[in-house]
């Protein structure tokens, strides 16, 4: 059976303690153990809509008003980047350049975003390739459209615009017929990032925001670890891998998270060889020191063949990752779950 639309199960997430967590997704341990804090601490929590997903930020702090202000810095400085990397918002920096194919004097945001994928694009060997937008646009649009997937024609056309983005460090510029740029597999991690930073210049030391997934820490919880729980998508009841982070980033990409068939054989993932979904695998999550490199990788790893991805992570120091696919299967780096 074919679906019209694309459907986004990251909408219904419920993090940082909420009943009812999706149990397929990454998420926050519900039993965070905010009530017996050490060290005097308290806790700031909250859940807003962002980036297109609910993002939760908890916040420890002796200080009950301190704890509030780095919430609310960590939110502020996240919402006023999101438009930024957003390719359908009319002002988006990444929007501008997709309408007019040229765009100078970038903000400092947007070329730190551009020098990280310009690595891991290098670093992947083209698994990673923010030019793939003419292909995610081919496949939502044409299953929008007529409900399955593009032409032959339609998807050439589109592979025909890869590689048209050209990036100098000071200006970006659109250098094929159709092409067009999308930061979605890392602006999230990023913008995760920034959050923390935020909330660490307003004096905070204990601090984690998941965003859809991606999430990321500073500093414990109060004397312990943060607990983060991933399950199988494939197989939500069975027993879950709980990772411990007091440091660096965890995301996870999935073919759960928006896909176009119930089969889920064409979703928002696509090879940039091939302009297809990769097939074997349901989901990737990375464990890395920030959450824009974890994203990033996640994405990439998606795209790799299974073994090939745990041979990647494995070779590169700082890196663990976890692999589900749709066979039963998994791959895992030894030092993932710690």
């Amino acid at each position: 059976m074919i679906m019209p639309q694309p459907i986004n199960r990251r909408r219904f997430l419920k993090l940082a303690g909420c009943a009812g967590a999706a149990a397929a997704l990454p998420l926050v341990s519900p039993a965070l153990g905010l009530a017996n804090l050490s060290r005097n601490l308290k806790a700031a929590q909250e859940t807003r809509m962002l980036m297109g997903t609910l993002v939760a930020v908890t916040v420890l702090d002796a200080s009950p008003t301190r704890a509030q202000e780095a919430l609310e810095a960590a939110f502020g400085r996240m919402q006023g980047l999101a438009p930024l990397f957003d390719r359908h918002a009319a002002s988006g920096a990444v929007a501008v350049l997709n309408r007019h194919g040229r765009l100078a004097d970038l903000p400092p945001a947007l070329k730190r975003v551009m020098a990280l994928s310009q690595r891991v694009q290098a670093a992947t060997g083209g698994a990673f390739d923010p030019s793939v937008a003419p292909i995610v646009d081919a496949v939502r649009t044409s299953f929008a459209a007529r409900r399955q997937p593009p032409a032959k024609a339609e998807l050439n056309r589109a592979l025909e615009a890869l590689g048209g983005v050209a990036y100098d460090g000071r200006s970006l510029s659109l250098t094929k017929e159709g092409a067009g740029l999308t930061l979605d597999g890392v602006a999230k991690g990023f913008i995760v990032d920034q959050g923390l930073r935020a909330a660490r210049e307003r004096g905070a030391g204990h601090v984690l925001i998941n965003a859809g997934g991606d999430i990321g820490v500073l500093g414990d919880r109060g004397g312990r670890p943060w607990n983060v729980a991933i399950s199988d998508p494939e197989r939500p009841t069975q027993p879950k891998l709980t990772i411990r982070l007091i440091r660096g980033a965890v995301a996870t990409s999935g073919n759960y998270e928006v896909y176009y068939d119930r089969e889920r054989l064409y979703h928002h993932i696509v090879n940039p060889a091939t302009g297809l979904s990769p097939q074997p695998d349901t989901s990737v999550s990375v464990r890395a020191a920030t959450a824009a490199l974890a994203d990033a990788l996640s994405t990439a790893c998606f795209v790799m063949e299974p073994s090939q991805a745990q041979a990647f992570l494995s070779q590169n120091p700082g890196l663990e990752g976890l692999i589900f696919t749709r066979f039963g299967q998994r791959y895992q780096t030894p030092g993932f779950v710690s």
